[in-house]
């Protein structure tokens, strides 16, 4: 499973064309398209935020076949009860395209995921470890490890490190170093990746964890945006190429 530089709040598939015309040929990293949902854009309502939303009716045209493409809907919910329902929707809406899920909940019920990667065993799962869920294990690198080793295994592929939850905070590589460690140590198998204020301007932040995690996803969202908030096609473009450079991709 390729590790892959991600980019979250795509919008329309001109925007994933630009971005993938600038990921080399068999490249060792896949170009991650995050499109953003909860659940009022999963009923077709209005978003607080639509320029990173897109009706449900669009992403199926948003993503794309393209081999270096990974297409994940990033969804937020905090209706756990409803969960099962929402993902099978999701999947059910989001076309054939759709390679997975990214669950921006915070520990989301296991006999829920565990339903669901039976009756979609193709999928992806990348299970978001934001603040909330780091608050409720009490920032801890070890019952962070704990918990996922015991309650996760086998129901998820990768875990992103997200304390920033798409608000452009930038993550401190030390703390972040930690929590790596701790779910190394698990030799579970899943893919680690970060998230937190990334941008083509810091990515040394990230780079400083590549000696010990040289597989290593990262995600950037709110720091691509432009004061519209709207994905800023240049910014996002320099970031990309920058992670290539600093993959030596």
């Amino acid at each position: 499973m390729k590790p892959y530089i991600g980019i979250t709040g795509f919008m329309y598939r001109k925007e994933v064309t630009v971005m993938l015309g600038l990921m080399p040929e068999n490249c060792s990293r896949k170009l991650m398209v995050g499109v953003l949902m909860n659940w009022e854009t999963l009923y077709d309502r209005p978003s607080k935020l639509p320029n990173r939303y897109p009706a449900i009716r669009e992403i199926p045209r948003i993503f794309t076949d393209h081999s270096a493409a990974l297409n994940l809907v990033h969804y937020h919910s905090r209706e756990q009860a409803a969960l099962h329902w929402q993902l099978e929707d999701i999947t059910k809406w989001c076309g054939p395209n759709l390679h997975g899920l990214q669950l921006n909940v915070a520990w989301p019920d296991q006999m829920t995921l565990k339903i669901y990667k039976e009756s979609h065993p193709n999928k992806i799962i990348v299970l978001q470890i934001g603040g909330r869920a780091l608050e409720i294990i009490g920032h801890s690198p070890e019952r962070l490890a704990a918990k996922v080793a015991e309650e996760y295994s086998g129901l998820i592929d990768r875990i992103l490190l997200d304390p920033s939850g798409g608000t452009g905070k930038e993550f401190d590589p030390a703390e972040i170093a930690e929590y790596l460690s701790a779910l190394k140590k698990t030799r579970l198998d899943f893919g680690l990746g970060v998230a937190g204020g990334l941008s083509s301007k810091n990515l040394h932040h990230a780079e400083l964890l590549l000696s010990e995690f040289p597989d290593l996803s990262i995600d950037a969202e709110g720091r691509l945006r432009n004061p519209d908030d709207h994905l800023d096609l240049r910014e996002a473009g320099e970031y990309i190429s920058g992670a290539l450079e600093m993959f030596s991709v």
